[in-house]
């Protein structure tokens, strides 16, 4: 339940306190006006006949009256949850790692295959989401705006994979804050809400901003969740030109690990949610129920489209609450009374 105009229930306290000193004013002036009469309220031919039941239904009903009023006045809303309700998932950017150390074979076949087969039967259960692409490597490029075309997206995965980037120069390594960043920028300049964006990533990070990146989107309202592929044992990264395996400049081979730790510090920054892939793909159905679809709902009780109109409830029992006071009529009921303020004697006891 939620308001149109809040404001207004702040009329119900201050109409409770005038009608309080109303009566309260009432009160004393009736009781004045007894006691010029009679020469004092508390004698009993000054009682005024009311009958008790009846008044204090009439003062009840008009704090019903006070109260429902206003309510009704500011707009109740209720929040609809029908077949109706355009309840949508969350929009959110997938940002998939290029980098070769995603063709590590700690998980079968390779990271990469099993990543991008897992998330697209994600994307087969996300047709009331709107999902965009971002693929990064040592930088991040924004491949599919948002949008309910998931399987346009299913489409450029089969085409997007590290074996079609050139890992020379800037474009080398995993620059997780650069994917952060590109996330930030379109979810500002198209002034989305809320912002998600989920990381397919082994958490390897060849870039210095990671941190600071985070923390600038986090107080934008980016919550940054995350896929971590791979195993903490790690495998050693194919060469992707001439086969092999990749070395550094030591000439060492490279084994890449699952940084899970760095995974864990970003989201635990942004408020979003860390999940291993696991064997099945399973990390994708755990983000979806105990991440995306509680903050689904919660955006869709701030689209005021699934809300329907409540003030006819209040405003019906204000309505009844005038008519049952007009016909218990306070004023018009009133208990037989002496018609003399001398008492009569009683008869005389004959012995």
């Amino acid at each position: 339940m939620r308001f149109a105009h809040p404001g207004l229930l702040l009329l119900i306290p201050v109409l409770i306190a005038v009608i309080a000193g109303v009566w309260a004013l009432e009160k004393r002036r009736n009781r004045r006006r007894i006691a010029q009469f009679s020469g004092s309220a508390d004698r009993p031919w000054s009682d005024p006949g009311l009958v008790p039941w009846r008044q204090r239904a009439d003062r009840a009903l008009v704090l019903a009256v006070a109260i429902l009023l206003p309510l009704a006045l500011a707009r109740p809303l209720a929040f609809r949850t029908d077949e109706q309700s355009e309840l949508r998932g969350v929009p959110y950017l997938i940002a998939l790692d290029l980098s070769r150390s995603m063709l590590a074979t700690d998980v079968r076949p390779n990271r990469w295959f099993a990543a991008t087969n897992a998330l697209s039967r994600f994307l087969d259960s996300s047709r009331s989401d709107r999902v965009g692409l971002i693929t990064f490597s040592g930088v991040a490029y924004l491949n599919a705006p948002l949008s309910f075309d998931t399987r346009a997206i299913q489409a450029m995965l089969r085409y997007a994979s590290p074996y079609t980037v050139e890992m020379d120069g800037e474009t080398a390594g995993s620059n997780l804050g650069s994917a952060i960043e590109r996330a930030g920028r379109y979810f500002q300049t198209n002034n989305i809400q809320p912002r998600v964006v989920i990381l397919i990533t082994d958490g390897e990070d060849s870039g210095d901003q990671l941190l600071e990146f985070t923390r600038r989107w986090a107080r934008q309202g980016v919550k940054v969740c995350a896929i971590g592929v791979g195993t903490r044992g790690g495998a050693k990264v194919p060469r992707i030109q001439w086969g092999g395996v990749a070395q550094n400049a030591s000439g060492q081979e490279v084994v890449s690990r699952l940084n899970e730790a760095n995974l864990k510090r970003i989201t635990a920054l942004s408020g979003g949610r860390y999940v291993p892939l696991g064997d099945q793909g399973e990390g994708f159905t755990t983000l979806r129920q105990e991440f995306l679809a509680p903050l689904a709902e919660s955006a869709a009780r701030e689209d005021s489209k699934n809300y329907v109109e409540a003030y006819p409830l209040p405003l019906t029992l204000a309505v009844g609450a005038l008519v049952a006071q007009a016909i218990i009529g306070v004023g018009r009921h009133q208990r037989p009374r002496l018609t003399s303020a001398i008492r009569p004697k009683s008869p005389p006891v004959v012995p």
